[in-house]
């Protein structure tokens, strides 16, 4: 009985370890803005002064995430599929051949030549979107992400890390109901 007691509270004591509270990053928002670390081969994508700003569109058979920080970078965001939102956390797959499914787009204007972008859509890795509700949105990327000219190429992807926390997003809701969707 002691051991299967220890267990319990070893797995309750990690359990609450390994999820992260953003409550600081997000007192640090204003309403309507949101902050995206993105990690490329460990190396940090975005600025950390990086705000962003846009909207969420939320139909019954699709999502999508399309904002831009004021440095002109760019993160698009979607999926798909009939009641997507019915399991919680929503989950979905990446694949390069569907990106129909779901899809991820990141980019951003190089900073020494402002006519130029650096842009990758993820070619293979899950979407978890952790937190959904007028307050706030919590979505974690992970996976791999290709370069335009190399998504055909796996050997020349990279590994990508993302977490995005959104306060207050802006959505656009239709043809489904808040409360089928938020949690």
């Amino acid at each position: 009985m002691r051991i299967i007691s220890f267990l319990l509270i070893f797995v309750l004591f990690n359990s609450c370890r390994l999820k992260k509270d953003y409550k600081k990053e997000f007192e640090l928002l204003r309403p309507g803005e949101a902050r995206i670390s993105v990690k490329i081969d460990n190396q940090s994508f975005y600025p950390e002064e990086s705000i962003f700003k846009g909207e969420i569109s939320i139909f019954d058979t699709f999502f999508r995430l399309n904002v831009f920080d004021q440095f002109e970078s760019n993160v698009v965001i979607s999926f798909g599929g009939q009641n997507w939102y019915k399991e919680k956390p929503v989950r979905k797959q990446v694949f390069i051949d569907n990106q129909v499914a779901a899809s991820v787009l990141i980019g951003k204007l190089q900073q020494d030549d402002h006519t130029k972008g650096i842009g990758y859509l993820m070619t293979e890795g899950e979407i978890t979107v952790e937190a959904l509700s007028e307050e706030k949105m919590i979505m974690h990327l992970k996976g791999k992400v290709g370069r335009y000219e190399v998504q055909r190429e796996p050997e020349k992807w990279n590994e990508m890390e993302a977490t995005i926390l959104y306060k207050k997003p802006d959505m656009k809701i239709q043809a489904t109901n808040k409360k089928d969707i938020f949690y």
